[in-house]
Parts: structure tokens; C-alpha cells; sequence
């Protein structure tokens, strides 16, 4: 990455759409300081993901925003011809009878091919900003079904009559902890027969972002 050319192009498509560096740093979950010191040059330490979050914010290549490409305009977005819908569900809960009670808002289309045929899956809309910025407040989550997830794995669960959650779940054979990746949100750690106030209800596939 041209660091040299990526503060000089974030600069000018913060500029070009009349944001101001606190906006920026809210989208990428940074203080305004930070989003000042990427445009002055200091951009190392932006990851992939922030990276991209900006392309896809300001509609431009992610290779052109690094200063890897000339073509700043984004790719076009493949077209899915073997893609089925998915329910989109607003909030996942405990209840009735124990079972899980979801509110589907929609739909929203998944390439068949990346699924497995035996496997329920569902989108989920996040509500708040404990995995911010991997994973950001109205972000759609794809979530497979199923009960148990490998250890540092980012999963939705359930704590005791909470909503769903999306956390890493991090855990040994006598305790289990809930990580968030916004450092604002300390690990919540459960040990024993506390244990079993945690429920998985599916394991984090991917994420998308969506403005409307």
C-alpha cells in the first residue's frame, strides 16, 4: 500500500462528500484524531477490512483508495444466478416453550453454492457497536445453525432472556467468555454451571454492509 497516496485520496473523497472527520471516525469506529492522522500520511495501521469499509462507503476500488490501481471506479458486483433467498431476521430471542423466537424483516440473497444442503441458515441485522469495526451497528450477519462452534470463533448466542448476540466465544472445559471487539466492551466470562446461561444458536459465516 502507497500510504503517501491513500491519505491523499481518503482526504479528498471525505472531502468530496462533504463529511468531516468525525463522521469518518464514527463509520470506522476511530476518533477524529486518528481519522486526521491517515490523512496527514499515517495510514499503516488501517487493516483490509477498514480499508474496504471506506471504499465501499465512499463507491470507489478498494485498490485505488490503497494506491495499488488507477481505476477508482469499484468493481461490478457478481451476479448470483444460482442465488436463494435467506430470511433476514431483526432480533433473535428465547421463548416460546424454550424454542427460539426470531422476527424475519425480509430477504436477502445467498449464492447457493457457498451453502451446505443439510445446514438452515438466516441473516441477522446487528444492534449496537461491541464488534465495531469488524462488524458494525445494521451490518447483515449470515449465520449457519447449529448448536456448538470451535473455540475463538465468532458465533450468535443467547444469555439467559438477552437477545442474540454476535461475540467470539472463547471457552476451556469449566469456563466459557464472550469477547467483543470494541474495546469499550469487556469480556463477560461465565464459569461452572454458569455455563450453561449461554446458548449458541449459530456459527458467524460472514458479513455484509448495507446503507439502506
Amino acid at each position: 500500500m502507497d500510504e503517501n497516496v491513500t491519505a491523499v485520496r481518503l482526504r479528498r473523497c471525505r472531502e468530496d462528500s462533504h463529511e468531516t472527520l468525525e463522521q469518518i471516525g464514527a463509520l470506522t469506529g476511530v476518533n477524529k484524531s486518528t481519522v486526521m492522522r491517515w490523512e496527514r500520511g499515517d495510514t499503516s495501521k488501517i487493516n483490509l477490512p477498514t480499508l474496504h469499509l471506506l471504499a465501499q462507503h465512499f463507491h470507489v476500488n478498494t485498490q485505488w483508495l490503497m494506491g495499488l490501481s488507477e481505476d477508482m471506479d469499484p468493481p461490478q458486483s457478481p451476479s448470483l444466478p444460482n442465488a436463494v433467498p435467506v430470511p433476514v431476521m431483526g432480533a433473535v430471542r428465547a421463548g416460546c416453550g424454550g424454542a427460539v423466537c426470531e422476527e424475519i424483516i425480509g430477504t436477502e440473497p445467498v449464492d447457493a453454492g457457498s451453502l451446505r444442503g443439510e445446514c438452515d441458515y438466516f441473516w441477522l441485522r446487528v444492534s449496537g457497536d461491541s464488534m465495531t469495526p469488524m462488524i458494525n451497528d445494521r451490518d447483515l450477519v449470515l449465520v449457519r445453525r447449529q448448536e456448538q462452534v470451535d473455540s475463538g470463533r465468532y458465533a450468535v448466542v443467547l444469555v439467559d432472556g438477552e437477545e442474540g448476540l454476535v461475540k467470539r466465544v472463547v471457552y476451556s472445559d469449566d469456563w466459557l467468555e464472550l469477547q467483543s471487539v470494541n474495546p469499550y466492551y469487556p469480556p463477560r466470562r461465565f464459569e461452572g454451571e454458569q455455563m450453561s446461561q449461554v446458548t449458541i444458536v449459530g456459527l458467524v459465516v460472514e458479513s455484509k454492509r448495507k446503507y439502506i
